[in-house]
């Protein structure tokens, strides 16, 4: 089954969401040393004690600002409701938008919370 271009930019937000509100946190009262991932959705808390997720992930960005930190003068690809194909070199990242030249020297500033996804190249 096929998706419509607004069920799939619906679910590209929806994922985009969950990933911002996961987290990691080491739970002080397990013996085991695990992590505890504490997922939050309307309806629905989810608690569950992983082991030792910390250690195979030590530089996963956490956030779509972190991600964009981690490629300052990277190549990438951002999806926006408005834009779904916005290229170019991420020139810097602001506490609510980051700049982007294109290829052809123009700046593209997009603000962070309109990001759905972003592909590095």
């Amino acid at each position: 089954m096929a998706l419509s271009s607004e069920k799939r930019a619906e679910l590209l937000r929806r994922l985009n969401a969950l990933t911002q509100n996961l987290t990691n946190t080491t739970d002080a009262s397990t013996a085991t040393g695990g992590d505890l991932l504490d997922l939050n959705l309307p309806g629905l808390s989810l608690d569950i004690d992983l082991p030792n997720l910390g250690s195979l992930f030590p530089s996963t960005p956490n956030s779509i600002r972190s991600l964009l930190s981690s490629l300052v003068g990277k190549q990438v690809v951002i999806a926006t409701p408005y834009d779904p194909q916005l290229s170019g070199t991420v020139l810097s990242v602001e506490s609510d938008y980051v700049v982007l030249v294109e290829t052809d020297g123009s700046l593209d500033y997009v603000n962070i919370s309109k990001i759905e996804t972003v592909t590095a190249l």
